[in-house]
């Protein structure tokens, strides 16, 4: 009998993958919501180590290490994770986490999103990029493909652990059988810290609401200077009709850019972009997401 109401009480405890997934998307707005707001303000480190090598690098990483860092050590959750009332504790023995399973577990958190967002950043915009920035490409793609396996083990209750890392580190989520202890001022500042999470919230619509806007066209586009009043040497220079203007040739494969509106070589843009940023024509800076493909119909 005592057995059957452990095992009861163990499965009441259990949180759904719906509120898992919900509070890791909380905790992944965290950095982009940071980094809007720095950007904003123009904080970020930048200082020189030695000889030319020069670090120019954004503080949000730091920001949201410390934030988890605090929320793992007084309520062994995250952020995300304490918001809907979760906590990890230990898989065989329901403890709560130890110093190094803290430090450990708030690293992952914060540092595994970064380095997978710059990596996916750098191959998306064309750079060039080094052999074993391609193979950790490639681990992520076997993470993320064994989180799925193991969530979907975690659905069916045949795992404890919804993700492989927190398996790596013998944890699970579970909701709390008592409150966390804390002081008075732990608790309010803890508690105002959440409410940043409808602030972040708010963050990520007005950045997902300013890239439409962008790629809307909210630039307008350049007017073109009267071909009479342009010297007969350039007029001899200018692209016809269905030419790419770097090239100067039929256009192949056509692609435009959604700042300015003017029509390339797919190659001829992707090339120019990758030495130089901008818009060939209009110098507006541009990057590989402003590019779109026309098909003819």
């Amino acid at each position: 009998m005592a057995e059957a109401a452990n095992v009861r009480q163990n499965l009441q405890n259990v949180p759904s993958i719906f509120e898992i997934s919900a509070a890791e998307t909380l905790d992944n707005l965290i950095y982009p919501a940071l980094s809007k707001v720095f950007d904003y303000f123009g904080l970020r480190l930048d200082f020189k180590l030695w000889g030319n090598l020069h670090v120019r690098e954004e503080v949000s990483p730091i920001i949201t290490w410390i934030l988890q860092y605090l929320y793992l050590r007084k309520r062994a959750s995250s952020f995300g994770e304490s918001f809907y009332g979760l906590q990890r504790t230990a898989t065989a023995t329901g403890e709560l986490l130890t110093r190094q399973q803290q430090f450990t577990s708030a690293t992952l958190l914060t540092f595994l999103p970064y380095i997978e967002r710059k990596l996916r950043s750098r191959s998306a915009q064309h750079e060039d990029t080094y052999a074993w920035e391609s193979q950790l490409i490639n681990l992520f793609h076997v993470y993320n493909a064994s989180k799925a396996v193991h969530t979907f083990l975690y659905l069916i209750k045949y795992a404890k652990s919804h993700s492989p890392l927190f398996r790596a580190l013998r944890l699970t989520l579970r909701y709390p059988s008592e409150p966390p202890k804390e002081d008075k001022w732990t608790y309010i500042f803890l508690k105002m810290l959440e409410v940043l999470a409808f602030f972040l919230q708010f963050i990520q619509w007005w950045y997902s609401n300013d890239q439409r806007r962008k790629l809307g066209g909210t630039l307008q586009n350049p007017q073109a200077m009267p071909e009479r009043e342009l010297p007969k040497e350039l007029k001899e220079t200018l692209p016809k009709n269905g030419e790419c203007p770097v090239c100067l040739l039929p256009l192949q494969t056509p692609t435009a850019c959604a700042v300015s509106g003017y029509v390339y070589c797919w190659k001829c843009i992707v090339t120019h972009l990758k030495e130089q940023g901008t818009c060939p024509v209009t110098s507006y800076p541009i990057t590989i997401e402003d590019l779109v493909r026309i098909y003819e119909t």
